[in-house]
């Protein structure tokens, strides 16, 4: 489940299709919950500035909850502190508009495209993925191509 603030409909509607897809994709039941907020150029540089030490505006930022996970996750994976029935919350992701907007222009595809892609880099973040290293860069772009795919947001 994914709670979205700062989207109207239309992008809300899109993020929880890119979530379902991205979990889909990944074999991984849906008993999380991720917080995703979009923001503006000023609030995503100073979470930007205070989580990473990078004073600039940037696209999306991902802060996990938990440090490694090995998918796909089980309701038994959690101690009772951190699932107890319910939902565990996975973590938080920000993405600023106004990056996605002129990105969007810079890639000559839509806001939706980009929105899209935005949230599934995000959402896999979240999962445990990255791309310091160039192979963890390679699994993770073809995660990132095979779910935009399955939800029709080709490039």
């Amino acid at each position: 489940m994914i709670r979205i603030s700062g989207a109207t409909l239309k992008e809300k509607s899109l993020i929880k299709k890119v979530e379902k897809a991205t979990f889909a994709h990944l074999g991984q039941p849906d008993f999380f919950v991720i917080d995703m907020t979009i923001v503006g150029e000023e609030e995503i540089r100073v979470l930007n500035n205070s989580a990473r030490g990078v004073d600039k505006v940037t696209d999306v930022l991902s802060f996990p909850c938990f440090d490694k996970l090995c998918l796909p996750v089980s309701e038994r994976d959690f101690a009772q502190s951190d699932y107890d029935g319910r939902r565990v919350l996975l973590g938080s992701i920000m993405i600023c508009r106004k990056r996605a907007e002129e990105q969007a222009k810079e890639y000559g595809h839509s806001i939706e495209r980009e929105l899209g892609f935005l949230a599934c880099h995000g959402f896999l973040h979240i999962l445990g993925f990255d791309h310091i290293e160039p192979e963890d860069e390679e699994i993770m772009t073809a995660h990132q191509r095979a779910i935009m795919d399955a939800v029709n947001l080709k490039r």
